[in-house]
């Protein structure tokens, strides 16, 4: 569990290699609204992808947790900073922590209400 308190969710959506998917690149489309309005309707959403670039500049302006493993390159990793609500660190800072990582198990994550940056090692 985390040290931070958040809202009780009702309901637990995964998208699996769903960011291609054309009810993800429109914002008119129903998924694209009910993403914008989770807040509303208690549900949390996790979206997994391969890269980065795949998401739409309007899901990665509502991200609000980010978990990255290895091998994203610089520009992926500075424009995913720029277009979500993480460009509130410093991207630089958080680009130093991240390329260092080898392990594949490992991840970087960053829980942007929260204000934590966390590195986790696989077990």
């Amino acid at each position: 569990s985390y040290d931070w308190k958040t809202y009780p969710h009702r309901c637990l959506l995964i998208l699996d290699d769903f960011a291609s998917h054309p009810l993800l690149k429109n914002r008119e489309q129903d998924m694209c609204r009910i993403l914008k309005k989770l807040r509303h309707f208690n549900i949390s959403v996790v979206i997994c992808v391969q890269t980065a670039k795949s998401l739409s500049k309007d899901v990665k302006r509502i991200l609000t947790d980010i978990i990255l493993f290895p091998g994203l390159s610089e520009d992926d990793f500075m424009e995913l900073m720029k277009e979500s609500m993480a460009g509130k660190f410093d991207r630089h800072e958080l680009w130093e922590k991240y390329k260092v990582i080898q392990d594949p198990h490992t991840s970087f994550r960053i829980h942007i209400y929260a204000n934590k940056v966390q590195i986790v090692k696989s077990q």
